[in-house]
C-alpha cells in the first residue's frame, strides 16, 4: 500500500465499524425492552393464578371482599400494560432509525435528517457502555436547525468519537458529566460537546489531531485525527478549548450539508 493511501482505507474501514456499531446499539437497546417483556410476562402469569385462585373463592362463597381483591390485582396489571406499551412505542422508535441505515453507503446524500437526531442516536447507543449509562450525567441541548441532506455517515462517526473521547475525559470521576449542544450559527449548525473531566495536559493539546499520538496506554490515537479529517470532508471545521475542569469541542457543519 503506498504511502497515504493508509488514510482512505482508514477511513473506509471506519465507516463500517460506524455501521456496525449502529447496529450493535439497536441490538443492545432492543435487547433491554425484550427483558422488560419479559419480566412483566412472568408477573401477568403470576397475578392471573392470583386472580383465578380469587375467582374460585368468590364461585363457592359468593359476593364478598375477594371482588376487591379482584379489582387491585386487575388495577396493578393495567398499571403494569402501560409501561408496556411505552416500551413499545419506544421500539418503534428505534427500529425506524434503521431505515436510515442503506442511505449510509450513499455518501453524497440521502434522505433529509438533522443533526440532532444524529445527536440523540449516538447519545442512545453509547448507552450500551455501561459507565456513560449510569456514571454520567449526561445533557442534550438542543436548538432548532434545518434538515441536513449529505454527510450523515461522518456526523455519526465525528460524534461517537466525540462522545468516546469525553466519556474517556471523565472516566472515574464520581460527578462526570457530558453536555451536548446543537445551535445555528450563520448559514450553518454549530455543535459542541463538553465534559468536566481534567482537561488537557500541555503535550495532548499540542498534539490534538496527529496520527498516533496518544497519551493513554493503549490508545492508537487515531479518533480525533478521523474526526478533523471527516468534518474536513463535510467542508466544516472542528475547534478545541480546554482548562482544568473543562473540555469543549465545537464543531462547524457548513450550509453545503443542506443542499442534495
Amino acid at each position: 500500500m503506498q504511502i497515504g493511501n493508509w488514510e482512505e482505507a482508514y477511513l473506509a474501514q471506519s465507516q463500517d465499524a460506524a455501521v456496525g456499531r449502529m447496529f450493535r446499539g439497536i441490538i443492545h437497546n432492543l435487547g433491554g425492552i425484550i427483558q422488560v417483556f419479559s419480566l412483566h410476562t412472568d408477573l401477568a402469569g403470576m397475578m392471573l393464578d392470583k386472580a383465578m385462585a380469587v375467582l374460585e373463592q368468590m364461585r363457592q362463597a359468593g359476593p364478598s371482599p375477594e371482588v376487591d381483591a379482584l379489582h387491585d390485582l386487575l388495577a396493578r396489571r393495567s398499571e403494569s400494560l402501560s409501561q408496556m406499551q411505552e416500551k413499545v412505542r419506544q421500539s418503534q422508535q428505534i427500529l425506524q432509525r434503521t431505515l436510515i441505515l442503506p442511505e449510509f453507503q450513499q455518501l453524497p446524500g440521502g434522505v433529509p435528517y438533522t443533526i440532532n437526531s444524529v445527536i440523540e442516536t449516538e447519545v442512545e447507543f453509547m448507552s450500551a457502555n455501561a459507565t456513560f449509562k449510569h456514571k454520567v450525567q449526561k445533557s442534550m441541548i438542543l436548538a432548532e436547525v434545518p434538515a441536513l441532506k449529505r454527510f450523515q455517515l461522518e456526523l455519526h462517526q465525528i460524534m461517537h468519537i466525540l462522545l468516546a473521547n469525553g466519556l474517556e475525559a471523565v472516566q472515574g470521576m464520581d460527578n462526570a458529566e457530558i453536555t451536548v449542544e446543537s445551535a445555528r450559527e450563520g448559514e450553518g449548525i454549530g455543535v459542541r460537546v463538553r465534559d468536566n473531566g481534567p482537561g488537557l495536559s500541555t503535550e495532548a493539546a499540542a498534539h490534538l489531531y496527529e496520527p498516533f499520538h496518544s497519551c493513554k496506554e493503549g490508545h492508537l490515537g487515531l479518533g480525533l485525527y478521523l474526526a478533523k479529517k471527516l468534518i474536513a470532508r463535510c467542508g466544516g471545521e472542528i475547534s478545541c478549548e480546554s482548562s482544568p475542569g473543562r473540555t469543549s469541542f465545537s464543531l462547524f457543519v457548513p450550509p453545503e450539508a443542506m443542499q442534495p
